[in-house]
């Protein structure tokens, strides 16, 4: 059986061929089974290729109220294999990345997001602690699959770089949920307690940024659902 289908019948060269519609006839329970299974590979197949995240053309970051247009080009140099994402006037957003190769164009646009979030994050995160009086050890931007962010008994925080594609309101919100952890590492009580002192409408906030967990774009690769 051919990846298409198609049923192929092999036999030495002196065979009498007027015995194979008989073979085949004795065969075709198995001839449909292997039919069916070629069918199924064929149907996962499509389903996966349909399934792969396509490249944005435009990427917004509410966080940061910007909205890029994304272009993208092959190397100068064919020797040049290394994909890299650099921005230029006007919000566009050029990656070069070699001709067919998505997955290192993904992963070209997933450096600059981080680099944005390092940019942004650690500083916004340092503004809400001075204003209310919360304090952390350091601050890591890392792409986490199932979390916003988290916080260690030292009070080192981590934040998700996928902030970045939450409006600003929600991204107060998870670092108010982190800083306040530096006080209470847990979920008792007095942590949302002391969270609602700090975010007041910390109940909404939270099920909104569970919600905006399954909005991610595709290509981000954003599997499992939030923590927080």
């Amino acid at each position: 059986m051919t990846p298409g289908g198609d049923l192929v019948v092999v036999v030495p060269r002196p065979f009498d061929q007027r015995r194979i519609p008989a073979i085949v006839l004795g065969k075709l329970p198995w001839i449909e089974r292997a039919r069916a299974q070629v069918e199924t590979r064929r149907a996962a197949a499509v389903a996966a290729a349909l399934d792969q995240p396509s490249l944005p053309d435009r990427i917004a970051l509410p966080a940061l109220g910007e909205v890029w247009t994304v272009e993208y080009r092959t190397p100068a140099r064919a020797g040049s294999i290394r994909a890299a994402a650099r921005e230029t006037a006007g919000a566009r957003l050029v990656v070069t990345a070699p001709v067919g190769d998505d997955e290192a164009a993904r992963r070209a646009l997933i450096a600059w997001v981080r680099r944005r979030a390092v940019q942004e994050l650690p500083g916004r995160l340092d503004e809400l602690a001075g204003r209310h009086g919360l304090g952390f050890n350091e601050v890591a931007v890392r792409h986490q699959r199932t979390r916003w962010g988290s916080c260690s008994p030292r009070g080192s925080i981590s934040l998700n770089l996928r902030l970045l594609f939450l409006e600003p309101a929600l991204v107060d919100h998870v670092l108010l949920h982190e800083l306040c952890h530096t006080r209470e590492l847990n979920h008792s009580k007095r942590f949302w307690a002391l969270l609602q002192a700090h975010d007041p409408d910390c109940m909404a906030h939270r099920r909104r940024s569970r919600e905006a967990w399954r909005g991610l774009p595709r290509w981000l690769h954003a599997e499992g659902g939030a923590d927080l």
